[in-house]
């Protein structure tokens, strides 16, 4: 049993909690949002009431936080859990940040003494607390193989990267394609509709080619339906989005599809789906060519 801190209980954050708690380890909790804590502390997990004390109760600090702000404020800040750590603890950073500040906060852990990871992951909060995750992970690989089992815990694919910031950088990339498919699909749907299919016919037909993908079979159905309760949110996606622009103006990388893929998850914000799944490009895609949802454009003739 392994004494673990989770900082963040977002959906994400709660599931690495619940899936840690399940394995019998030792989880400590710290959250800005109190209410987020009831369930957790109900399941054994040990609340606290500051990241400087979690910091100092625990071996293994994970973050899982809204961007890299957060991220340096929660951890490295005047109150934050690095200043309390352990020489020889292991800091998990599994939040979607920008990679050069990944790499800014691997060299501050470093100067503390504290080992550290980047491992931002791919999968859904039901895969966060089975510990069905890929993880992306960079960082020093002697840190890395001495924490492969927890590793290996937390996630049923883990991927080794390299150095710090490699797992940011990968994740980014991903989900840039992520939502490149996202559209590309979404577009494909609307043409189906205007040329007189329903929706579930194009999704099944296209789930029984070779060109089947992850968004369209698990997304695709839901899109059908007319289903875009949140897993992974617009506002999500949009910001990294964002991040993957930036590190391709960076470089002088030309990424035509991307810049037209955020902004057109920039107009699902517009027309109020931040909160939405990200699946929603397919609701946005609908209304700017004038399709209700659910409804069935004339048959071809």
């Amino acid at each position: 049993m392994t004494k673990l801190g989770i900082l963040g209980l977002g959906k994400m954050g709660s599931a690495f909690a619940l899936n840690l708690l399940s394995k019998g380890h030792e989880v400590h909790v710290y959250n800005r949002s109190k209410e987020r804590l009831r369930e957790l502390v109900a399941k054994g997990a040990i609340a606290h009431p500051s990241p400087f004390e979690l910091g100092k109760s625990v071996d293994v600090v994970i973050s899982s936080l809204t961007d890299q702000d957060v991220v340096e404020s929660i951890v490295m800040g005047k109150d934050g859990a690095l200043h309390a750590m352990k020489m020889g603890a292991l800091w998990v950073e599994m939040s979607t940040i920008d990679p050069d500040a990944s790499i800014r906060q691997a060299e501050q852990a470093k100067k503390s003494r504290v080992d550290r990871l980047d491992a931002p992951v791919i999968g859904n909060p039901d895969m966060a607390a089975q510990g069905h995750l890929a993880l992306l992970v960079g960082g020093d690989e002697r840190v890395f193989e001495k924490n492969r089992e927890l590793l290996n815990q937390l996630g049923s694919t883990v991927i080794y990267l390299g150095k710090p910031g490699s797992g940011h950088k990968m994740k980014l990339i991903l989900n840039l394609h992520l939502g490149t498919i996202g559209l590309a699909f979404s577009e494909a749907f609307v043409l189906s509709q205007k040329l007189g299919f329903e929706p579930g016919v194009f999704v099944d037909a296209f789930n029984k080619t070779v060109q089947k993908n992850y968004f369209s079979e698990v997304k695709g159905p839901l899109i059908a339906k007319g289903d875009y309760a949140p897993r992974f949110t617009v506002n999500m996606l949009l910001k990294d989005l964002t991040l993957a622009e930036n590190q391709a103006t960076r470089r002088r990388v030309a990424l035509p599809a991307g810049s037209l893929v955020k902004q057109l998850f920039m107009t699902c914000v517009n027309q109020g789906q931040g909160e939405m799944d990200f699946s929603s490009v397919a609701l946005t895609m609908q209304k700017l060519n004038g399709i209700e949802p659910h409804s069935r454009e004339s048959q071809p003739r």
